[in-house]
């Protein structure tokens, strides 16, 4: 299963989202869920990069990607909440459609204790 975590400030802005596993829908390469997910993660991560030229920190492997905004003021505009808010759009019908093979949850960080773990919300 792919779950996707979306980090959330306490005010409920988007801070960035963490994408995880496989959807085992199909074989490598024909795993169209897994290709979903890829193509809405990886196209918020260009609008952010690329098109707003926001600095990002990325983490990326096989089945993992992670993309957390900076806390500058323009990193955290309605820009950059209005690319990810529509790839939070996008993971959801995906989830809709494909409910057993990908999750897509919110998640808070802890405030000012970086590295802290995410508190699930469900």
């Amino acid at each position: 299963m792919i779950t996707v975590e979306v980090f959330r400030s306490a005010d409920g802005r988007i801070r960035g989202f963490r994408a995880q596993g496989h959807a085992g829908y199909g074989e490598y390469g024909q795993d169209i869920v897994c290709a979903a997910v890829s193509a809405i993660t990886q196209t918020a991560v260009l609008g952010l990069l690329k098109h707003l030229e926001l600095p990002v920190r990325l983490k990326q492997a096989d089945g993992h990607l992670e993309c957390l905004l900076g806390d500058d003021e323009r990193s955290q505009g309605q820009a950059a909440q209005s690319v990810l808010a529509t790839m939070v759009l996008g993971l959801q019908e995906v989830q809709r459609q494909y409910p057993e093979r990908m999750r897509v949850r919110d998640a808070v960080r802890v405030p000012g204790k970086a590295g802290a773990p995410a508190q699930a919300r469900v």
